[in-house]
């Protein structure tokens, strides 16, 4: 024989196989761990990628709401600008309307004299039939 006894040999084949149950066993934690860190990477490497693009998108939201409001303060001011010159062509606009409604009132005036002076006229003027007719019988 070997010096092997039949106990040793077992021992020593219960030790191989348990070393290698180990390291399968070991070899499948590690990929499982390393499959689980893969995991974790890709998922903070989403992460950091989503969040690059927020950050992209809110720059591009800022820059919009500030083109959004020079565009607006441009809009107001043009609106105040038109509103200052609607005021002031309405503010001509009622002063011509007095102008014109003075001119009104002084040709009624002018016309309500030729009115009485066309009346008296008439008036004479029938007087002066009466009289005419009075002297001719």
């Amino acid at each position: 024989m070997n010096g092997s006894t039949p106990a040793a040999l077992n021992v020593k084949r219960s030790i191989d196989r348990q070393r290698k149950e180990q390291r399968a066993v070991t070899s499948i934690l590690s990929g499982v761990g390393l499959g689980l860190l893969l995991i974790i990477v890709g998922c903070a490497s989403l992460s950091a990628f989503g969040g690059y693009v927020l950050w992209k998108q809110i720059q591009q939201q800022s820059v919009t709401v500030a083109q959004m409001e020079q565009q607006l303060n441009q809009d107001l001011a043009n609106l105040q600008a038109r509103d200052a010159e609607l005021a002031s062509g309405l503010e001509s606009a009622g002063a011509q309307l007095a102008k014109q409604l003075s001119s009104l009132e002084q040709m009624r005036s002018q016309v309500s004299r030729h009115d009485k002076d066309v009346a008296t006229l008439k008036q004479r003027l029938s007087m002066v039939e009466g009289d005419s007719a009075g002297k001719r019988r």
